[in-house]
């Protein structure tokens, strides 16, 4: 693997949001599977991560002989593209130059700023179609994570009067669960508040469809009493039944 020549103002950055993608600039680097792991694996890392920990992490089925075996061949794969990775005595971290799209969408959940860029990014799924458990783990928080961002950056930018970005992030955190009943009725607020009570009660409905299809449940009281005018023939169910 023959390194890439940048320009000055070129940084190399590592994306893990709907895919793995080392790069610098508008152009794409070329690295093995192991050595995308490891990348990914110290990415989702603040710290350095010990080499006999990122060898048994990335390697779990082979020896601990073999596993630190492929770890050196990994790094020296990478070992053209520096600054990337360094070593700090016995442990491995990215070089603080490197850019990682995941750490700044994890800024944006910490602080949701009514910025247009941050949906886009708390939308995106963490490295899809990795099964290791160490992926997963970030994953799960990630989901959580990014729904409640994109929940207050709706309100953020309702209350800003920008109704369009709120409705992006709102139908964003639907996409990412479509079960998540506080994000219907942000919707159904948002398209109540635009004069748009059909498309409100269609979300509703929709959402109400799919909760019983997949859960046998109905919307909490909740929700229900934001329809009731527009559903005047709704019965209050128990709160035993519903979502809240």
């Amino acid at each position: 693997m023959t390194g890439p020549t940048r320009a000055p103002d070129q940084r190399l950055h590592i994306e893990l949001l709907d895919g793995f993608r080392l790069g610098f600039g508008r152009t794409r680097v070329h690295v093995v599977p192991g050595a995308q792991r490891l990348l990914a694996l110290l990415a989702l890392r603040e710290g350095p991560v010990p080499r006999a920990v990122a060898a048994a992490l990335l390697w779990p089925e082979a020896t601990a002989r073999r596993a630190a075996a492929c770890l050196r061949s990994s790094l020296w794969r990478l070992s053209e593209l520096t600054p990337l990775v360094v070593s700090v005595e016995d442990a491995l971290v990215l070089d603080r130059e490197v850019e990682i799209d995941f750490r700044r969408a994890c800024a944006f959940a910490a602080e949701p700023g009514a910025n247009p860029d941050a949906v886009a990014l708390l939308k995106a799924d963490l490295l899809p179609g990795w099964t290791q458990p160490w992926v997963q783990a970030e994953r799960d928080w990630w989901g959580q994570a990014r729904l409640r961002a994109l929940e207050v950056l709706s309100e953020k930018f309702r209350s800003r009067g920008d109704h369009h970005h709120a409705h992006q992030a709102a139908l964003a955190a639907v996409q990412t669960d479509p079960l998540r009943e506080s994000a219907h009725r942000t919707l159904v607020e948002l398209h109540l508040a635009d004069g748009n009570p059909a498309q409100a009660v269609r979300q509703f409905q929709s959402y109400q469809a799919l909760l019983r299809a997949e859960l046998g449940m109905e919307p909490s009281p909740h929700i229900r009493d934001l329809m009731r005018p527009l559903l005047p023939g709704a019965r209050r169910t128990s709160p035993r039944d519903s979502v809240v």
